[in-house]
């Protein structure tokens, strides 16, 4: 057998073979269909530049990253935390929840976009042991609406050897795009253990998750969503986060009514009515978009406009001159051919229609702020998300959204990013905003600006100096993002600064020559007596002898 097989043994190829069979049912297929993948391993190309904030540090969640060696140590803490879960409700333990999601390995298998070569009960159980170890750890972002009658007291066992670990660690692998599972599952083993009724089950969830998005997000999201939506139109947390960032996106449903899910024996068919509600606007086939353009043909449109006239007439004086009968030129005609040859290809050229169109860059060109500040553009903070940035032309103010970042910001920018471009490779709103902040913000200069402004709020774990290497460190766009709102506003801010700045020279200029009329006047004056004399005295004597070679 080859050694670049994924089978181990007869026993792992057998499993295989039911897998397939399993996967072609039906049923499955059905199934599959209406499932769109939501959860992704990041390309290599995407997470090239800084592989350590797309691969989990600490803690591994979901079948991705569990059986990983340098992260397994941990798997002990994970289940002290799972059994803390169990315990406070004291009614279920852990085979008695994987029983509970024996019907749910389709939907969860379909969720991930790699294949998952693991057997069904690994899986189940990997997955209950994370949902268990998520609870325990969003509990602590509860809203104090039901703090007081849901999951209080519940002891946190996250501990190592006496410490407490390192909570910004497992916030950041909590948000990677790889470190996510089903928020179905953190649903269905609340409603199996809690007393509750569903529908407020469902509210705690949600006020868990959203409490936990808006504290830890790097945007502050002025985007209101209700509990309930929280847990049953998003896949998973970091699909929650990225929606509320980028608030005019519609969300999905990908979770059913918690009436249905409280059925005892109805899995298989609250599974159905749960593909129903899914509306597949990921792109499960990709899995990447690396896509690349480059703006060649609109700087070549811009310097073709500029030496068209001059060409053309150059052109037709070459024909004029072929047409001349003078033996001198006759030497010059015979090379003129190749030269009008080519020239016949300007029509072509100027009716390219690359060379008409006025695409927006791949790369966002921006001055940055100290320079926009210089030409007196004023930045305010405005209420909304990205798709909320504009610039006002008369007033001279970019409205832009209010970034709030510590020790956890670049990781999570960097994996909304990334999922992004792995769920919305057409439209890629939040990769173009931190392209902007990445245009605008050069050294620390800028960053000071930009928190005078109420622009950036930094905690004091990140110094100005770490702010600023957070923008330079960002990415470059890896394809055309089709944001022509944004786009438009950038174009707006780079006019308004250019004609500033021809504004404020020609000012100068005007001031300098105004100021300096008089020693202007009094330096022609000596110039102009200066020609005199030497006119008058070559006049009456013979200057040309003088200076005339030996």
């Amino acid at each position: 057998m080859s050694s670049l097989s994924i089978f181990n043994s007869e026993s792992d190829e057998d499993y295989w073979v039911i897998q397939i069979n399993q996967m072609v049912s039906e049923t499955n297929v059905s199934l599959l269909k209406k499932i769109p993948v939501c959860i992704y391993q990041v390309p290599k190309s995407s997470s090239s530049a800084k592989p350590e904030a797309f691969a989990p540090q600490l803690i591994a969640i979901g079948p991705y990253n569990h059986f990983c060696p340098k992260l397994y140590p941990m798997e002990r803490f994970k289940v002290l935390s799972a059994k803390a879960v169990l315990d406070h409700f004291q009614k279920h333990d852990l085979k008695q929840i994987v029983e509970e999601f024996r019907n749910t390995a389709t939907f969860i298998r379909a969720s991930y976009h790699k294949y998952l070569d693991l057997k069904d009960e690994t899986l189940l159980y990997t997955v209950a042991i994370d949902a268990l170890f998520l609870l325990n750890f969003f509990h602590n972002y509860l809203n104090e609406k039901f703090s007081g009658s849901f999951m209080a007291g519940l002891e946190d066992r996250v501990r190592l050897r006496g410490v407490k670990l390192t909570k910004d660690a497992i916030i950041r692998d909590i948000l990677m795009v790889e470190n996510q599972i089903p928020t179905y599952s953190l649903l269905k083993i609340l409603v199996l253990q809690s007393s509750e009724p569903p529908h407020l089950v469902q509210d705690y969830l949600g006020s868990m998750l959203l409490s936990f998005c808006h504290q830890h997000s790097p945007l502050r999201l002025t985007h209101g969503t209700s509990c309930s939506e929280a847990v049953s139109k998003h896949y998973h947390v970091l699909d929650l986060m990225y929606r509320l960032v980028v608030s005019h996106e519609k969300s999905e449903t990908p979770i059913p009514d918690p009436k249905q899910v409280c059925e005892k024996d109805g899995d298989i068919v609250m599974l159905d009515n749960l593909a129903n509600n899914f509306r597949g606007n990921i792109d499960s086939t990709t899995g990447t978009s690396v896509l690349q353009r480059s703006s060649i043909s609109e700087a070549m449109a811009i310097s073709f406009k500029k030496v068209k006239g001059v060409l053309t007439w150059t052109v037709d004086s070459l024909k004029m001159l072929k047409d001349v009968d003078i033996p001198l030129v006759k030497r010059i005609k015979r090379n003129l051919d190749p030269v009008l040859k080519v020239s016949s290809q300007l029509e072509i050229l100027s009716s390219h229609p690359k060379l008409g169109e006025e695409e927006a860059p791949l790369v966002v060109k921006i001055p940055c702020v100290r320079e926009l500040h210089s030409v007196g553009v004023f930045f305010q903070p405005l209420e909304g998300g990205n798709m909320a940035i504009e610039f006002d032309e008369k007033m001279g103010i970019l409205y832009l959204p209010v970034l709030k970042l510590d020790v956890n910001s670049e990781v999570i920018m960097r994996n909304l990013v990334a999922y992004e471009a792995l769920t919305k490779p057409d439209f890629l709103i939040f990769t173009r905003y931190t392209e902007l902040m990445r245009g605008i913000v050069d050294t620390v200069e800028d960053v000071k600006l930009l928190m005078k402004a109420g622009i950036i709020e930094s905690s004091s774990s990140l110094s100005v100096q770490e702010t600023e290497e957070l923008f330079n460190g960002m990415s470059k766009s890896i394809g055309p993002t089709k944001t022509q709102k944004l786009d438009e506003t950038i174009k707006k801010v780079n006019k308004y600064y250019q004609c500033r700045r021809k504004i404020n020279f020609f000012r100068v200029l005007t001031e300098y020559v105004y100021k300096s009329w008089k020693f202007f006047t009094l330096l022609a004056t000596f110039v102009l007596l200066a020609m005199t004399a030497i006119e008058t005295f070559c006049s009456v004597y013979d200057c040309h002898r003088y200076f005339k070679p030996e």
